[in-house]
């Protein structure tokens, strides 16, 4: 009974969103139905003993208020500095500045399908580096995705090459790796060297050619022509904006990656940086270059505006919906959806590659349902001992298609903080994206299974 109702509101969900009814009011009542559901049949109490509001329907949005509190203060204002200094640079003319700049070189390329590849193992390194999926998105929104557009890439296209890669994440930083390095303990630089460099190698070779593959398909498909779009966008930026800025203004989207950068283990590890301080440092900067190039500080500060628009355009579109998800990605978990799927990995028997193609694909549905990469990892890690021991495998054919599967379930959920960032900054539909990114990742879990097997099986 309890399956059954959480396949009939997640089921009511999908059906919603293609209806394209308002995602948050969904998301939202969605979350209320399943935790209102889980207390009521004794799965697991809205709030923990001793802090119920006394009353169930205030307890839902108690538990609501809670969520919020902790988002806004961990990714929330992460993601308002990036969208408000990103809004401010347009405003100002730096992005169309950057754009003109960039474009010379870029445009030289004559397929822009051929600068997907460039541009997608290019995004694979900067996660490395910059490993919140939702932030590097939002960034390189405000960074690479005019130059690509500018290029002639369509806006579907330019958003899937920026989320495809965050599904992989690959390297020391990522707090998967560090959880998956933990459970078998193995020191987490030698987890990644060793095993996970063999498979970001893997699918950095085939994964852009299917993406140019796919995106010329769906481009194709939708009546996209790259050369009558190419130069358009930046003749678009021009016409919308009154401000002509002067070429050196195309330096200032670049000054939050090199912040990060040079504040980083890789150089300056004495200064700590982050997000946030980035990118109020880079308006600081920014507002006393432009007062100097307009000799006004009045005109620099009323500038200052468009900051103030950005930050609350995010808010009131973006993380209100990431919100939203959250909100019902904990009516799932308390209505026990992911822990009825290990109870029913555990039942089955299974070979040693049952075992890895079975995991991959429970931790999958898990991140797709509820948007997150970490959240099933952090509930199926703690079996993989479990697993290598019951099935006399190498833990590794288990673990690592399990870290995958996390990321490309996240990458193709329409409820993932990254994919509702990219689709509103973009503007077009989170369905859209997940169309966009869903054969690349399909082939990228084949990968990995495939070459997991064959190592460790």
């Amino acid at each position: 009974m309890d399956i059954a109702f959480i396949l009939l509101v997640v089921g009511l969900v999908a059906y919603a969103m293609l209806k394209k009814l308002n995602p948050q009011a969904t998301l939202i009542t969605a979350g209320l139905a399943l935790l209102a559901y889980s207390q009521l049949r004794g799965l697991a109490p809205v709030m923990p003993e001793g802090e119920s509001q006394g009353l169930l329907f205030f307890d839902l949005w108690q538990k609501f208020a809670e969520i919020t509190n902790l988002r806004l203060s961990s990714v929330g204002l992460t993601l308002v500095s990036i969208c408000g200094v990103s809004t401010y640079l347009t405003h100002i003319g730096a992005s169309q500045a950057m754009v003109r700049l960039t474009s010379r070189p870029i445009m030289a390329i004559g397929n822009p399908y051929t600068l997907l590849a460039i541009m997608l193992v290019f995004v694979s390194f900067l996660y490395v580096f910059i490993t919140g999926a939702t932030s590097l998105a939002l960034l390189l929104m405000g960074t690479l995705y005019p130059v690509m557009r500018n290029a002639g890439i369509s806006a579907p296209t330019a958003i899937a090459t920026i989320v495809i890669p965050t599904a992989w994440e690959f390297g020391p930083g990522q707090i998967n790796a560090v959880i998956g390095a933990d459970a078998i303990n193995v020191d987490v630089m030698e987890f990644v060297v060793q095993h996970q460099a063999i498979f970001q190698g893997l699918l950095l070779v085939a994964i852009p050619v299917i993406n140019i593959l796919w995106q010329r398909y769906c481009d194709k498909k939708a009546g996209y022509n790259p050369a009558d779009d190419r130069g358009k966008y930046l003749e678009n930026l021009d016409k919308d904006s009154d401000v002509q800025a002067p070429g050196y203004y195309a330096l200032m989207p670049i000054l939050p990656f090199a912040l990060l950068f040079g504040f980083s283990s890789l150089f300056v590890s004495s200064i700590k940086m982050n997000i946030p301080i980035a990118m109020m440092t880079t308006m600081s900067i920014c507002i006393v270059i432009d007062a100097i190039h307009h000799r006004s500080l009045n005109k620099a500060f009323d500038n200052f505006n468009a900051w103030l628009k950005g930050t609350g355009m995010i808010f009131g579109s973006v993380i209100t919906l990431m919100l939203a998800a959250e909100f019902f990605s904990s009516g799932l978990s308390n209505a026990g959806a992911i822990t009825g799927l290990i109870e029913t990995a555990q039942s089955m028997s299974l070979g040693p590659a049952g075992v890895a193609m079975v995991f991959s694909l429970f931790i999958l549905l898990t991140a797709f349902i509820t948007g997150s990469g970490n959240a099933p990892v952090m509930a199926f890690i703690p079996i993989v001992p479990m697993i290598a021991e019951s099935f006399n495998v190498n833990p590794l054919l288990a673990l690592i298609p399990i870290l995958f599967a996390a990321g490309i379930g996240r990458t193709i959920s329409p409820v993932a903080g990254v994919v509702i960032t990219v689709a509103g900054m973009g503007q077009i539909t989170p369905l859209e994206v997940v169309k966009r990114t869903s054969i690349p990742m399909i082939s990228s879990m084949v990968i990995v299974l495939i070459t997991a097997i064959t190592m460790y099986a």
